[in-house]
Formats: structure tokens, sequence, C-alpha cells
């Protein structure tokens, strides 16, 4: 129960979404050169996926639990994780969907398009969800009780 209490603080709500935020946008800069072949920077980059989306979802309850839904833009921002919560479960299903038709030899490889396309939305949802929650932080003093 400490933990949560010591994350109602404004100041470290903000850290953390600065810290969601510069992950999920390392990942994706790691994705990319990742394409490129290099095998540490493919392992960087899963990790960091695999941190940044674990990250992102602790943001998204955080928000959930801590905004004021009954001021305008604690209520836009409480609707934004949510959408943010269905483009995450959307991006894993294209995740599992795409992983799935590339196992059949009629689709071939580029069906592989699907997942990145899906984990690259995510991440960006993520990250314009963190800086939101940063930014607007710092307006209303709402987010704690």
């Amino acid at each position: 129960m400490r933990v949560i209490e010591q994350f109602k603080r404004p100041i470290m709500f903000r850290i953390y979404s600065f810290l969601t935020s510069l992950i999920l946008s390392l990942s994706v800069l790691l994705s990319m050169f990742g394409a490129l072949g290099y095998f540490l920077i493919q392992q960087l980059a899963s990790a960091t996926i695999v941190l940044g989306t674990t990250f992102e979802l602790i943001q998204i309850l955080m928000i959930l639990q801590l905004v004021n839904r009954d001021d305008k833009a604690g209520w836009i921002i409480h609707r934004f994780a949510y959408v943010t919560l269905l483009v995450i479960i959307l991006s894993f299903l294209s995740i599992i969907g795409g992983m799935f038709l590339s196992s059949f030899f009629i689709f071939g490889a580029d069906v592989m398009i699907i997942p990145v396309i899906g984990y690259t939305v995510q991440a960006s949802f993520g990250i314009s969800l963190s800086s939101v929650s940063y930014h607007f932080l710092q307006l209303d003093a709402p987010w704690c009780w």
C-alpha cells in the first residue's frame, strides 16, 4: 500500500509518466534500428517493448484510479485511458493474428507488417497518454485525493 501512496504524489506521477513515455519512444526507435538485422539491437528492442507495455498498463491503471472524473480535463484523460486500453487489446490481437497468419505458406512473411503496425499504434497512444498526463498534472491538483 505504501507504493500506491507514493504514486499519488504529483512529483512521482510526473516522473513515472516521463519514464513511460521515454521507454515507449525508445522501444519504437530501437525497433526501427532492429530491422537492420543487428542482434543486440533486436534484443534491446524486445526488452524495451515488454518493459514499455508493462509500464503503459500500470500507468493506465493509475490514471483510472487517481484522476478526478468530475473535472473536465480529468474526464477527458479518463476516457483517453480507456481508449488506450482498447488500443492495447487490439494491438495484442493484431500481433497474435499476424503471427498466426504468417505460419501459413500462402500469406508468407509480408503479413508480419500487421504486428509492427499494431505495436507502433499502441506505443504512439501510450506516448500520447503519458505526455498528456505529464503536462496536465501541473494545471490542477485534483489528481491526488
